[in-house]
């Protein structure tokens, strides 16, 4: 059998299903030899309960340095303490410019690009930038485009934007996992009958691939975990599983965007970053949550609570003027902890995978969680909390807490983490001036080995 040079199978009607990475076609499977790094952009937004005001601190570490169980305990982000060791907190980032017409919309599209935006329509400016995962994708692999996901609807007051192509070109944002997919694998939805797999159609390539002497058992088991993966996302997106996540429940798939299965859709598109990742269909992702101002009314104890943009706000109305939210603070930091859950699913989805250079997928990714605002009371772009796992592949230092003071830009975080996985400047070197040329730029010195 002879493998393409991007590891693919084709299969019945032009079915494509991309191989994960194989120790056993080295030629194929490792891109010239290179072991490569990744980066995975999961956004939240309104901002974080953190000290501000009368409000107590219940967002942050309680002391830098070492990330323990101890200095995680009692805050949003002990929800992490199982990969303390394997993330890095980073407080005293701000967003690199004004917002004078409104701080989400002009908040978001800095957030990737470090750029200005064109400012003028409140809801709808554009970044003068494009974003570090359309810089990852185009240097380290191209070919194919970074993968855009949203969670929530792709048109509202504030919508995707978070992904930037190229200067005032926003990236459209997928906001249905079944389409992610099926784009991925390369199938048409009318290719696949109810209660049938992508799988099928590759069936003898895949069985034939299986029998070949020169595969090892690491890659067989590494085989078998990749069709499974396809096969439980397939279950999942399709609702043929009445006992999935998902259930019975059609608007999974109809209605992408509706606000109950929000919580699902986030995850699905988790399991689908991890396999485009896994399969080296792309370097780099985004997944943003919610609107520009999220309005996702969660769920807490069985309660749902009020949109999540009023909470933030501590009162009923996206303004300045509205009822008062009791307890609000108190909610706010308990969507907090969703929003860390949502990431630390995506830590576990990526160390899920194993890979042939030893070590797990999350080992080789610069995987960061953020929210484009530090609080949402005020609107403010300091303390922006960002938060940075797996390492790419020893290029960072993980199990930290790092507290910056407030004035380092989200440039420098950015040129950081593109040299980190692979991105070089055009004298070879690393990354120092990603974003507006009328910021300092550099890189965070607290963060390289």
């Amino acid at each position: 059998m002879t493998l393409s040079r991007r590891g693919f199978l084709l299969g019945v009607g032009g079915a494509m299903i991309t191989l994960p990475l194989l120790e056993s076609f080295p030629r194929a499977a490792r891109a010239g030899g290179a072991r490569p790094r990744y980066a995975v952009f999961m956004r939240s937004g309104n901002g974080v309960q953190q000290a501000e005001g009368m409000e107590p601190e219940r967002f942050w570490p309680t002391a830098t340095g070492p990330l323990t169980a101890a200095t995680l305990a009692d805050r949003a982000t002990s929800v992490l303490a199982p990969f303390a060791d394997r993330v890095t907190i980073v407080k005293g980032l701000r967003r690199p410019f004004s917002t004078p017409a409104c701080g989400h919309a002009e908040s978001l599209p800095q957030c990737l690009t470090a750029a200005d935006t064109t400012g003028g329509v409140s809801n709808e400016p554009l970044a003068l930038g494009q974003s570090a995962d359309w810089r990852i994708q185009n240097q380290l692999a191209g070919g194919f485009d970074p993968l855009t996901l949203v969670a929530g609807p792709t048109s509202a007051y504030i919508g995707p934007g978070l992904s930037w192509r190229l200067p005032r070109e926003r990236t459209p944002a997928e906001n249905s996992p079944a389409n992610a997919f099926r784009s991925l694998v390369g199938l048409p939805s009318a290719m696949m009958p109810a209660r049938t797999s992508v799988n099928d159609y590759v069936l003898d390539e895949l069985n034939a691939l299986r029998s070949d002497t020169r595969l090892s058992a690491r890659d067989r088991r590494r085989l078998d975990q990749h069709f499974q993966a396809i096969r439980d996302i397939e279950t999942r997106v399709s609702c043929m599983n009445p006992d999935s996540p998902l259930g019975a429940d059609a608007m999974a798939i109809t209605e992408p965007a509706a606000n109950d299965v929000r919580p699902d859709v986030v995850r699905l598109h988790i399991r689908i970053i991890a396999f485009a990742l896994a399969c080296g269909r792309v370097r780099a992702a985004t997944l943003q949550i919610g609107e520009g101002n999220d309005q996702t009314q969660y769920f807490v104890g069985g309660s749902k609570l009020p949109r999540f943009h009023w909470i933030s706000h501590r009162i009923e109305s996206d303004g300045a003027m509205g009822e008062p939210i009791p307890e609000a603070d108190r909610l706010h930091h308990e969507i907090d902890k969703i929003q860390l859950g949502f990431y630390r699913a995506l830590l576990e989805e990526l160390d899920a995978y194993d890979t042939p250079f030893g070590g797990t997928l999350l080992d080789d990714t610069a995987a960061v969680w953020l929210n484009d605002l530090g609080a949402g009371v005020s609107h403010t772009g300091r303390n922006a909390p960002w938060i940075v796992g797996g390492g790419a592949g020893g290029n960072l230092r993980m199990g930290q807490f790092l507290d910056l003071g407030g004035e380092v830009g989200f440039e420098r975080m950015l040129n950081t983490l593109l040299s980190a996985v692979g991105c070089t400047a055009p004298d070879g070197g690393p990354v120092e001036d990603f974003g507006a040329s009328s910021l300092p730029g550099g890189r965070i010195a607290e963060l390289i080995p």
